[in-house]
């Protein structure tokens, strides 16, 4: 959901799903200039959100406010979320922002056996 096919009442910014394989993956550390949530539907990875390293597992909600960087560090079994995007200030910008051109390439996200201190 995003511009092109939200309803006119939605103030939402865009939302949708993401799949990060254990095998291949990519991904980018980025910010918005909104908040931004996951919802983990599947899959076991290690993620880092508003400078803090935390695992995540199905079930889990990432939280991430406006201008903090988060990224993808490590997979254990792929993983699928969905991500909401809320409202945008007026003059914030849409879509992943990048500190340095060097976070806008994106980077191979390894896919790892399942830490023994992953919690249940």
């Amino acid at each position: 959901m995003g511009d092109g096919n939200r309803p006119d009442w939605c103030s939402v910014t865009s939302a949708g799903v993401f799949w990060v394989p254990k095998e291949g993956g990519r991904f980018d550390c980025h910010y918005h200039d909104c908040d931004e949530y996951w919802l983990i539907f599947e899959g076991r990875a290690k993620v880092m959100t508003e400078g803090s390293v935390a695992y995540v597992k199905r079930g889990d909600i990432v939280c991430t406010k406006r201008g903090d960087e988060h990224d993808v560090l490590e997979v254990y079994e792929d993983l699928v979320s969905f991500w909401f995007e809320d409202a945008t200030p007026e003059g914030g910008r849409v879509g992943h922002l990048h500190r340095d051109e060097a976070k806008s390439q994106g980077h191979a996200v390894p896919g790892l056996p399942l830490p023994e201190d992953f919690p249940l």
